[in-house]
């Protein structure tokens, strides 16, 4: 693997040219000369840019969005990947992450970012990032700094650029007579939003820049993989289902938000009690692959021919229909 090497960008809001950045301030980017990734000093910790090297951003890192707080602060939503702790809640979940970091440390093949303990929630949050020859592992983290135990999954938000193809991949386990997964919706989603299809093989949405409704859907994500395709060039997101845990919204290991701006795919923990200065850690791996051909997202089978081999580098797997008859009297399945 090539060296990694790092630079401060002093003000991010010039680097990009854009207004939407007043209050992002440094940040600095690093690359092993595969991948390049741009990550914030003065707010965060963020992980704002993640593209091939020299290549388009795969993030939403032009997102305006913000949330007017009880106690009169505004918490600016950025962009691009961030840690966050679960179950959601106003306004626990949206403490103000507009301070520098704590301090951050350089490592052999990455960067680790700490931010300070939140003054509410005393929980610290930490986002590692390692480079590979094929891949970015992040590690999310959580640190209980408080004095009590507290309950949470780790949750990863990773926001995308609008216009992207969104192909999670839907749960093909054998159960006979027994559902074999759930799907949970938000009261102001619906099932038949016209930028989604759920198909037996795959759930795809098709984000634009035009419909300004969100849409957000939650299931338990037993493949551990989402994709996004934008820019011919797909991102792929692997992280840890565990079919024995308990995952907040009704069970969702993964969700997706999606608005005219882009959107958001979300990955979470089992929920887990969290002792006195403990940490909960959730491990992501990033992929992205150049030269990717967008299929029509209705096509389960043009959707399968483009993600077979792409899924294939990366070592995870394509659901296929399988004519594996389910036994009803195997009642050990989940005994290994």
């Amino acid at each position: 693997m090539s060296k990694i090497t790092h630079e401060i960008i002093e003000n991010y809001q010039e680097f990009l040219q854009a207004e939407n950045y007043p209050n992002i301030g440094r940040a600095m980017r690093l690359s092993n000369g595969v991948f390049d990734i741009i990550v914030t000093l003065d707010v965060g910790p963020r992980i704002m840019h993640f593209s091939l090297a020299g290549k388009k951003n795969m993030f939403n890192d032009d997102c305006s969005l913000i949330e007017h707080m009880p106690d009169g602060k505004t918490w600016y939503s950025y962009g691009g990947h961030r840690v966050w702790h679960a179950p959601e809640a106003f306004t626990r979940s949206y403490a103000i992450d507009d301070e520098p970091l704590e301090k951050y440390e350089l490592t052999e093949n990455g960067i680790c970012m700490y931010r300070k303990e939140e003054a509410w929630t005393h929980i610290q949050k930490i986002i590692e990032v390692e480079f590979k020859e094929d891949r970015l592992v992040v590690y999310n983290r959580l640190v209980n700094k408080g004095a009590w135990p507290i309950e949470m999954a780790v949750w990863g938000q990773t926001s995308f650029a609008k216009d992207s193809l969104l192909i999670c991949p839907v749960t093909q386990r054998g159960t006979g007579l027994l559902p074999n997964a759930s799907y949970v919706m938000w009261p102001y989603a619906r099932m038949n939003d016209p930028r989604a299809n759920f198909g037996q093989r795959f759930i795809t949405v098709n984000t634009d820049s035009v419909n300004p409704e969100a849409f957000k859907f939650g299931y338990p994500d037993e493949m551990g993989w989402a994709a996004l395709i934008n820019y011919d060039m797909c991102l792929i997101k692997a992280f840890e289902h565990d079919r024995k845990g308990t995952y907040p919204d009704m069970g969702c290991s993964f969700e997706s938000y999606t608005q005219n701006w882009g959107g958001e795919i979300e990955d979470l923990t089992p929920l887990k009690t969290v002792k006195p200065g403990k940490m909960y850690e959730h491990k992501n791996e990033w992929f992205i692959f150049d030269n990717v051909k967008r299929p029509d997202p209705r096509n389960e089978d043009e959707v399968s021919e483009v993600m077979a081999p792409l899924l294939e580098k990366a070592g995870l797997e394509l659901p296929v229909v399988s004519g594996q008859e389910w036994d009803p009297y195997f009642e050990n399945e989940d005994d290994d």
